[in-house]
Parts: C-alpha cells; structure tokens; sequence
C-alpha cells in the first residue's frame, strides 16, 4: 500500500514540517513512469541522528535539487500533515539512511515536487565538477601531458639510436701509441736527415705542459671545462641562436670535451654529428679525468702550419720547447685554434696579434691572469722562428731512397703515420763530398760543352727595378759568399767583359771568367772546350744570368784540367786566399748544368750504403738515377763474363783475337764492326791484357766463346742483375741496361772473394717506444752499443751469405780489375796512391760514362752522362777523361783516412796468391808485358803511364 495514502494531514500552518513531508512523500512513492524509490530524511526533522549528514554529504541539497528539477506533483498527490507518530518513523527513517549508504544516488535521481507556491532551486550536485573551464584545463593538461611522454619517449629514442650508431668510445689512455705521428730519418752519425708526417706532432704528457699555456686555451675555448660534465648549455643555446640569425652552422659551441669527441667524428657540419659529439663527451667525461682530456686536445688540437698539438706548434713558430714560452707567445698560440689559417702569424701577422691580445683579454676576464702580466705581454712584439724541415735540403736522393724502402715494405703511410725512427746507413762526411764532387763535375763539363744563353731578358727600367728589389731581399746587401750561385742582371758589356748588379752591389765579370760561352749544340756528335774572345758573343744588357764569386785557392786533387791530348791533369794546390779577400766583387759566369753524374759508395764489408747521389741538383730533377735509371754500362759489362771465362776455365794468358771482325745480327741481318777505343789493332792479345786495356774486339771474341745466353744468366742468377738482357753480340760492349746500384753489387761481390751482399740503406728501424722493427746492423757496427751488439751476435750466430760465385773466380777476377786501375787509362788515380780495383765503361756517343772502383773497404760508382740524349758528353771523351778523375777527386776528400789494403785483400783458402787460372780452355799463350804492346806506346806518348819510383806526383 503506498505510504502517501495512508500518512496523515500536516497543519497547514507549519511551512517545515509541509516541505519535510513533502519530500518524504516524494522518494517513497513511485512516479508515474516507474521511477527508482528510495528512502531520504530531513536533517532538521525531530529525532534525526545529528551524523546523518556527515554519512551521506550533500544529501539533503541532492535531494533539493532534485525537487526543484521535478514537475509539480497533482493536489491528491499531495501528503496529509504529518500524524504524531512522525517524530518515531521519521528517526527510524533516519536510521535506515545511515545504515544504507547506496541510497544516496538514488536520492540525487528522485526529485520531490515542491510545495505548492514554493519558488523552484539550482543547485550543484557534484561540487568536483568545476564547470566548462574547469575541464577546458582539464583537457589542456592531458594535452600536455602526453605530449611530454611522446617528447621524452622521443628523446630517448633518438638517444638509443644515435647511441648506437656513435663510435665507441677512444681509449685515450693509448693516444699516445696510436695517434698519427712524426717519423725521423737519421743518418748513421745522427744527423737529421728529414721529418716526415701527416700530421706534424710531438706527444707531450701534461705535466710538462705550462699552466700558462693552459689556462690560454681554456680562456678563449672552454673556461668552465673543469665545472661542466662535458657540454655547455649555456653556450650550445648562444651558438644556437647565432646559427639561426645567420642562416648556418656559424658557431660550434662546443665545449673542449666535444672538441675532443670531434676528432673521432670528423669535422662534418650536420646535427647527426653533432648529436654523437654530445654523446661521445658525455662517456668520455665518465671514463676520463679532466686532465687526461685536456691533455688529448692539447697534444691534437691543429694549429696551422702541419704543426698538431701545443708542442709541434712552439717549435714550428718559435723554435722553442714549451717550457721557453712567454705569456705572448702561449696566448698566440691558443688564438690559433679558432681558425688556424686566418689567424697565422706567418702569414697575416697583424691579425694573429689582434688574436693573441684578445685571449690574454679573456684571461684577464676569468681571472686566469693578472692586468699587469697581460699589459706587459701585449707590449711583446711578435718574434717568429720559423723551422723548416731539413728535408729536401740534406741529403735528399739519400732520405727518398729510405722513404721508398719504407713505402714499399711497410706500407705508403708507415713513415707518415707511425712514428719510427729510421737509422739510415748514410755516412754524412761521404755524402758532403759526393755532393760537393757532383756539383763540381757537372759544371765542368757544363762549361766544356758552351753557352746555352740566359736565364731571362728584363727589357725595360720597371721591370729591372723590381727584379734588383726581390734580389735585395733575396741576397741581402752582404759580400757574395764563396762557392754559392746568384742570379745577376747584366748593366754594360764590352768586348773584355761585362758589368752586373746584385741588388745594390755593381761586380765585374772579366773575360776570362766567361771565355768558355761559346755557342751550345746539341746532337750526338758535339765537340768541346770552344771559347770565346769577345764578350759580346755572348751577353747583352738586360741579360739575367747565374754567376758565382770567382775563388783561385785549391786543394790537393781538387781540380784537373786537359792537355792537348784531353788527358786529365791535376792542377797543382795553392792558396789564393789573399787575392780573393782584395777582389770581392769579381764574379765568373755560370750556368745550370745540363750534364747529370751519379755517386754511389757502399761499405761491401758491411753492405751499408755510405753515400748516394742521384743528380746534380734534386730541386730541378727528383729522379735518383743511381737506383731508378737503367743505364748502359758499356765496357763496365765486361767483367761480368771475363768472370765467367775464369770461373769456365780461361786464364789470364788465354789467347783472344784482336784483329777486324764483321759481326751479323741474326734476327736483323745488319752487320756491324766492333773497334777499339783508339781504333788500333794488336793481333793476338791475352785475355789479361785485353781486359786491362778495355779492348773491344778481343772481349767480342771472348764473348762469342761463352755463348750470350750463358752469360746473361750467370749475370742474372750470380751476379744480381734484374733487367732484361738482349742475347746477343753486342751485349759483349754492355748494349743493355742495368741500374747502377746494381752494376756496383757485381764489383763488390768480386772484392767479397764471390759473396753475395744486399745493399742496406736503413741500418735499423724503432717504433715509438723504442722497439726494433727491422735491425740491418752487423756486429761489429762501432756504432751499436754494447748490448745491441750481443744481441746481434745472437740473431745471426750461424747466418752466413751465400756464395754468389766461387771465391777464386772472385779472386782472379779482382786481380785483373786491379792490374786494370795499375796499368790503364787512370792516371788521375794512381797519382793518389789510393789502392784500388776497378773499370771504366763508354756508351757509343758517350751519353753514359762510367767507372766503378773497390778498395779494400769501399765500392764507389761514378756515372756521368745525359739522360736526356740531346747532347753527346764529347765526341772525343770517354769515361777516363769524364769520371776517372771524378772517383779520384770523391775518394780522396772521403776515403783517405781509412785503411788502404792491397786488393785482393783477402786471398781465398787453397788459392796461391800468384794464381792465373786454369787455362784448361783456349790457347795458352806466353805472359805478355802489359807495358811493351801499341797500347804502351800510347799511353806513354800521352804521359799515361804510372811515374818512377819516388816521383812526386802532380797536385801535391
């Protein structure tokens, strides 16, 4: 039964208690369309518990609201007043309201009708809800909330990948070890023969780099670098703003570290990059100390110039070890890191200034120096010490020659790269004299050939001032030095000579300094030692030519000059020195020559290479035609089969034809006629005397026996030869080529009674830390110290070379080159009583010269010739006028002092010291004199003989 029908009338008069009625008759009847129900209780009713509120919050105003929300309930809907039983039912109401806590929604859901006349109420039913702007900022919030999630997961993200594709990161605690560094090449004294690097540095450990100089560096590059974990926001967002304003990556903001990480990276542009530079910095940070970082930077930092690294930088400007350096110069060098080109002190010089005073600026500003230290180093001028690396200008076929040794064994970056230390076996006091006897030699012969005209014409008064200016500042304004060469400019010329500036100094150049301009020819039939006797002929006003200053002093066998008969003549030593001092200003006209000579001297006890020059001049000419030329050695050649018909059984009175002979090529069918140098004809010679006097027809005969195809062979598998040979008969007279270093093996290996020997330009090679990467030293190297030599003891015990050819064969074979330097064309030689073994070689039309001597110690090669074929040396010459002397001169500055045996200065075991060979082959015939046949006559018509006993010879 519904409770409204059954509940009694309230008094009209009580408002309260009519609402209170109204709402309980409200939630406990149903409405109409089957509305929930539910039990609801007004607080202020009588007996109502006073905590019914606090169990139901909002309750009674849920339940206003509702009512104000409902329609108007019908009149008979309406409950009768309350009956006196109301106070009891309304606390047990209450009771079940609290004891019911879910019938507080269905309180919010039924709404009472309001009283009649009662005005109608909106309330909030749920005070959480904070309206429309409420959830606007709601829903904002959760916007940025997930795209902070989305940011951050994003950014971990692109960590991880970049992460993964950054280098891992270096092990600076083996920089040292690994970074590119300088490589040197000494020579056997230690003399510095040349540096060479990719990247020029000298590893240097902290603590002997000054606080000055860092604190430089971190005043201009990173002066919080020990505060910061490895980035500098603060900079990274200056760099950032001042790339954007400039459309580019203008600024790097990079901190030391990073820039430490960028040497790992490359020095791309790009925000990969960058983003690994980050990522490197911050491991490296973690892993390493600050100094050990700082150390890195300051060790590979480039500073222009190929110099890497704070100490390469100190020697390459200044020339001075770190610790040397003044504040200015610290604060210069710094500078250099932002841009090391622009900020060159070589090159802009006032820029690099305004450089280093903005860094001692900087120091001043982070406290890292004082106002008084910076003042005084501001008022330093700039003093630069520029080093230049002795390399081309010491020594350099010697030093190529090691560089390519080095390429072709360890790989074309090892020297570049790896730091070694390359003991080179070039004896400096050998290479001075070939270098001071190849330039000696080509000029001479330079001059016997004439004039090839002048370097330049200057046409007009402009163009000649500016030429005096740059030679102002070229020569200086000093007395010419002796022996150098200048570049003059010809002001007035008559017929006995011509005047010519050198900046502001006027010379004279006498006739007879210039006689020997006559006009230059080119062909393979050239003449020399034509003159002149007007000067005219030869130079005009305007002329730019070389000249030197002109020196009369000589020592003994310095000079020679040529008789009438071309023979070569010392000239005699005297001192001018006087003269000379009173005459500065007389100079003798100059040319480059166009002629090349090679000097090549090995040590064929050891195998090192004392000294090698490849060409007159390796500023105009890099190739070094003592290793990389195949050249003809023409007579120099015979030797090698003159070995094989000892070794197959001819002997020394072996009887050789020496008459006419047509000899046909079989392939081509033209004939050709051997001749002898003078063109004479002995008949029957001996194989000794035929060699001794280099007679071509008997050796053709000789050759012929032995078969060229056997003779190319021994040469090639005994002797060392690698070139190809054309079997044929006129390889008798050395028609193909060979390298010279080469054609000096065989004799050495003659001189070594038969054993074989590689020639060795490197001693030993050390890497960085002092280990041996290749030991070439034998053991009694008077240079090795004490342990180095036990060692090598140790690692050749019972390492013997092998035996190229048989030590009698070597034996006799030496015997006859000495019997050769005793009775042939080498008077200039003999003159020096410098015992040797040795043979001269002419090419046909005398564009290679050569002779090749041994002594008891050394085999030294003289090559003279023209490797261009446009010119004959002279048609009259031959190598006892070209290079004979030539070996004279080289051996006597540099060999005198060393023992000077008898050769053969080893006579092999079971052989007598008088052995002629077998004979076994051939006709035997009488032993000849070598002084009583035509050839005898000539040499002592020419003055070519040795002199009597206890004559005093020429140049003493």
């Amino acid at each position: 039964m519904d409770s409204s029908s059954s509940a009694p009338d309230a008094p009209t008069g009580d408002p309260t208690a009519t609402a209170a009625t109204a709402t309980s008759t409200s939630t406990a009847s149903p409405d109409a369309s089957g509305s929930r129900t539910g039990a609801a209780t007004d607080p202020r009713a009588e007996g109502t518990d006073p905590g019914a509120e606090d169990a139901a919050p909002g309750a009674a105003d849920a339940a206003g609201d509702a009512a104000a929300a409902a329609p108007a309930a019908p009149p008979a809907a309406v409950a009768p007043p309350a009956d006196r039983e109301r106070p009891a039912k309304a606390a047990k109401a209450a009771k079940a309201a609290k004891a019911t806590k879910p019938a507080k929604p269905a309180a919010r859901a039924a709404a009472p009708a309001p009283a009649a006349g009662a005005r109608a109420r909106v309330q909030i039913a749920n005070r959480a809800d904070g309206g429309f702007f409420f959830w606007l900022g709601k829903l904002y919030g959760f916007a940025a909330l997930v795209v902070m999630v989305a940011l951050l997961l994003t950014v971990v993200l692109v960590y991880r990948h970049f992460a993964a594709s950054a280098p891992p990161t270096p092990d600076l605690r083996n920089y040292a070890r690994v970074t590119p560094s300088v490589s040197r090449v000494y020579a056997a004294d230690g003399t510095l023969l040349g540096e060479f690097a990719n990247e020029w540095r000298e590893i240097t450990p902290y603590e002997r780099i000054p606080e000055r100089l860092i604190k430089a560096f971190l005043a201009v590059e990173d002066h919080d670098f020990f505060n910061h974990g490895g980035i500098y926001f603060r900079g990274i967002l200056r760099a950032a703003w001042a790339n954007v304003t400039a459309g580019d990556f203008a600024q790097g903001g990079s901190t030391i570290t990073q820039q430490v990480a960028k040497q790992y990276l490359g020095a791309e542009k790009s925000l990969d990059r960058k983003a690994k530079e980050a990522i490197m910095a911050r491991r490296l940070e973690a892993k390493y100390s600050k100094r050990a970082i700082l150390s890195v930077y300051l060790n590979h930092i480039f500073l222009g110039s190929g110099a890497y690294g704070v100490a390469a930088a100190a020697h390459h400007y200044f020339q001075k070890d770190l610790d040397q350096l003044t504040l200015a110069e610290c604060a210069l060098i710094a500078g250099l890191a932002q841009a090391p080109s622009r900020y060159s002190p070589i090159r802009n010089p006032e820029r690099a200034i305004e450089r280093r005073d903005v860094v001692l600026d900087q120091m001043v500003k982070y406290g890292m120096a004082t106002a008084d230290e910076v003042e005084a180093a501001r008022a330093e001028p700039l003093r630069l010490d520029v080093y230049h690396d002795v390399f081309p200008d010491r020594e350099p076929y010697y030093a190529e020659q090691v560089k390519r040794y080095i390429a072709d064994k360890y790989g074309p970056d090892a020297l570049a790269t790896r730091g070694l230390v390359v003991e080179a076996a070039a004896e400096p006091s050998f290479e001075a004299g070939a270098y001071d006897s190849v330039d000696y030699v080509t000029h001479k012969q330079d001059k016997r050939q004439g004039w090839r005209g002048a370097e330049w014409y200057l046409d007009n008064d402009t163009v000649k001032e500016l030429f005096v200016d740059r030679q102002r500042a070229m020569y200086g304004s000093g007395p010419l030095e002796r022996g150098r060469r200048y570049l003059a400019l010809v002001t007035d010329v008559k017929a006995d000579g011509a005047k010519v500036r050198i900046g502001d100094r006027e010379l004279d150049l006498p006739l007879r300094d210039m006689d020997w301009a006559a006009e230059w020819h080119s062909g393979w039939e050239a003449e020399n030692d034509h003159t002149i006797t007007n000067a005219r002929r030869a130079l005009k006003a305007g002329d730019v030519v070389w000249v030197s200053r002109e020196t009369r002093s000589r020592g003994k066998f310095q000079e020679w000059g040529y008789d009438e008969r071309l023979n070569p003549t010392w000239k005699a030593a005297h001192d001018e020195s006087a003269w000379e001092e009173a005459h500065p200003d007389v100079v003798r006209l100059e040319q480059v020559p166009h002629p090349q000579a090679v000097i090549f001297t090995g040590d064929h006890r050891t195998g090192y290479v004392t000294a090698m020059v490849g060409g007159h001049d390796y500023s105009r000419s890099v190739l070094n035609r003592a290793v990389q030329s195949c050249r003809q050695p023409a007579s120099a050649f015979k030797p090698m089969y003159y070995s094989l018909a000892l070794d197959d059984g001819y002997g020394y009175d072996t009887v050789l034809y020496d008459q006419k002979v047509t000899i046909k090529d079989p392939v081509t069918g033209a004939e050709w006629e051997p001749k002898n140098i003078f063109e004479d004809l002995d008949g029957d010679v001996s194989l000794e005397y035929a060699l001794v006097h280099s007679k071509n027809i008997p050796s053709v005969d000789l050759f012929k026996r032995l078969g060229a195809d056997r003779v190319v062979k021994w040469t090639h598998e005994h002797l060392g030869y690698t070139t190809k040979m054309y079997a044929d008969d006129a390889l008798a007279l050395g028609s193909s080529c060979t390298y010279l270093d080469e054609l000096a093996r065989a004799f050495a290996i003659f001189a070594r009674n038969g054993k074989w020997l590689d020639w060795a330009f490197v001693r030993r090679i050390l890497d960085r830390d002092g280990n041996v990467v290749e030991d070439n030293t034998v053991t009694f190297d008077p240079r090795l110290r004490a342990g180095d030599r036990l060692d090598r003891m140790e690692a050749t015990a019972g390492i013997k070379p092998r035996q190229a050819i048989s030590p009698r064969t070597a034996f006799l074979t030496t015997k006859l080159l000495v019997k050769m330097v005793e009775n042939g064309l080498t008077k200039t030689i003999r003159q020096t009583e410098i015992k040797a073994a040795g043979k001269t070689g002419t090419s046909s039309y005398t564009l290679d010269t050569q002779f090749i001597g041994t002594t008891s110690r050394f085999v030294s090669l003289m090559w003279m010739g023209d490797d261009q074929n446009r010119r004959a040396l002279g048609r009259s010459d031959a190598a006892y006028i070209t290079v004979v002397p030539l070996w004279a001169r080289y051996m006597w500055e540099v060999a005198r002092e060393y023992p000077n045996e008898d050769m053969p200065y080893q006579i092999p075991e079971g052989v007598k010291p008088d052995d002629r060979g077998d004979h076994s082959k051939g006709q035997r015939g009488p032993r000849l004199d070598l002084r009583r046949h035509y050839a005898h006559d000539v040499l002592e018509a020419e003055g070519l003989l040795p002199p009597p006993e206890g004559a005093t010879p020429p140049g003493t």
